[in-house]
């Protein structure tokens, strides 16, 4: 399946349903030389099938990234140019982002600021690494996770291999929460849905996302919101003390969870956040944080983060957002008590 894709001025071909070596008919036309950045876990997995969807090429080179979430960061990027220094000028090339999320950000940002004469292409591995293939802004973070450096830029194709994704376990988990906080945004009927055909782990585990892909491309295509919400509640984790005790993900994911009640405070949703947390509870997500962060500490530096920011999504209503919001200290407060409070429920019930 082709769809095309606009954000801004930028357009590109999505290819999906069907597997790479399939839905990718490479001619080489004016591409001299692919240079493939991928992580070391796909690098080690795929070397062999990757290189063979560039038959026509005499030449391919790979750059091998570590396999942090956030590997687009100030050492990598060094890195990366230190590696492009020997290749010459007078040719052309194709970037290929082969990877996680990081790797899409990277690759699409030395795509728009390398002096090489060169297109890119996304070949997302998982629905996480697609939704970064769809945003225009491509960053460099600073170690805590705040952005350093940005341009604009899209891929001239993202090629998507649904078959990557679906023997993944965790990783699955990882994805549907791409959906999720897609539907929290942008349609609350697509949010039901995920509850009804996604109500446990096992049927997480059982079922494609393949259906929902469409839905999902369209959501980003019409909206800048859904990629920051509960961002700026997750960054502030990297700024609390034991926050370390949380991956990435699960970072992210009580950024989202904390964004929603946070919305609900300034704005109440009449929507069951307590239904929602066993939700989650029985997809396996964390919804109780590690007893050794502490959630005053926390508080202060959602606050510290908040002032260096401008005003934030608040959701009118479930798949709806409305006007920009500060973040203050007493609708922090009430947030972060109705969480507690929802907990406190859920483990007496």
């Amino acid at each position: 399946m082709k769809k095309s894709y606009q954000k801004n001025h930028f357009t590109t071909a999505i290819f999906y349903g069907e597997t790479l070596n399939k839905s990718i008919h490479f001619k080489s036309n004016s591409i001299q030389h692919v240079i493939i950045i991928t992580n070391q876990k796909y690098y080690d997995r795929s070397f062999e099938k990757i290189n063979q969807l560039f038959k026509g090429i005499d030449e391919i080179d790979w750059y091998v990234c570590r396999n942090q979430t956030y590997c687009n960061n100030v050492e990598e990027l060094m890195s990366l140019l230190q590696f492009l220094e020997r290749f010459p000028k007078n040719r052309h090339y194709l970037f290929c982002a082969y990877g996680n999320e990081g790797v899409m950000q990277l690759t699409g940002f030395v795509a728009q600021t390398t002096v090489l004469k060169s297109q890119y292409w996304c070949l997302p591995v998982s629905v996480r690494s697609l939704a970064k293939a769809l945003l225009v802004e491509q960053a460099i973070m600073k170690q805590n996770n705040q952005v350093l450096l940005q341009v604009s830029n899209l891929p001239q194709a993202i090629y998507f291999d649904q078959t990557l994704t679906e023997a993944q376990r965790d990783g699955k988990l990882v994805d549907l929460l791409v959906f999720i906080r897609a539907g929290l945004i942008c349609d609350y009927q697509f949010l039901q849905n995920l509850y009804v055909n996604f109500s446990t782990q096992q049927k997480v585990y059982r079922r494609s996302f393949s259906a929902l892909i469409t839905e999902l491309i369209d959501y980003y295509a019409r909206s800048t919101e859904i990629e920051t919400f509960g961002q700026l509640f997750e960054s502030a984790f990297y700024q609390t003390e034991n926050g370390h005790l949380l991956s990435s993900n699960m970072k992210r994911l009580f950024g989202i969870i904390f964004h929603l009640f946070w919305s609900d405070a300034i704005h109440e949703l009449h929507f069951n956040l307590k239904n929602f947390l066993i939700w989650f509870n029985h997809l396996g997500y964390p919804i109780f944080l590690p007893v050794q962060i502490s959630l005053a500490d926390y508080q202060l530096q959602v606050l510290a983060q908040a002032q260096k920011q401008e005003a934030i999504t608040v959701l009118e209503e479930i798949g709806k957002t409305g006007y920009n919001q500060e973040i203050t200290v007493q609708t922090l407060q009430q947030a972060m008590t109705k969480y507690q409070d929802i907990l406190k429920e859920i483990s007496e019930s």
